[in-house]
């Protein structure tokens, strides 16, 4: 039976509202099925890279923060030895290695 030949009495329910809510539902249905297959896991491996990224910059940012640690108290105590040298013309001690009294901690 071709689409041309069809009974008249079925005419209205292949061409009406109800073959389009038909049509509707398998579109929706391929739709369905591909954002499952495809899109979600894209999307979840597009998150994870994601999160990885942030982890390494973490643990990046951590290394740099003790080294730029190291470093200022290395510079403090190369400036608390200099104060200790010049400050007082003698009158003070030289205390070497030592915080000045701004500089406690």
């Amino acid at each position: 039976m071709f689409l041309g030949q069809v009974s008249p009495e079925l005419a209205p329910y292949l061409a009406g509202p109800g073959a389009a809510v038909v049509a509707l539902l398998l579109v929706l249905g391929g739709l369905y099925g591909l954002s499952v297959r495809h899109l979600l896991p894209l999307l979840g491996s597009l998150g994870k890279r994601h999160l990885d990224q942030i982890d390494a910059l973490i643990a990046t940012q951590k290394e740099e923060s003790k080294a730029i640690t190291k470093t200022l108290a290395s510079i403090d105590r190369r400036l608390a030895r200099l104060e200790g040298l010049t400050d007082g013309n003698g009158v003070m001690a030289v205390n070497q290695g030592a915080l000045s009294p701004d500089r406690a901690v």
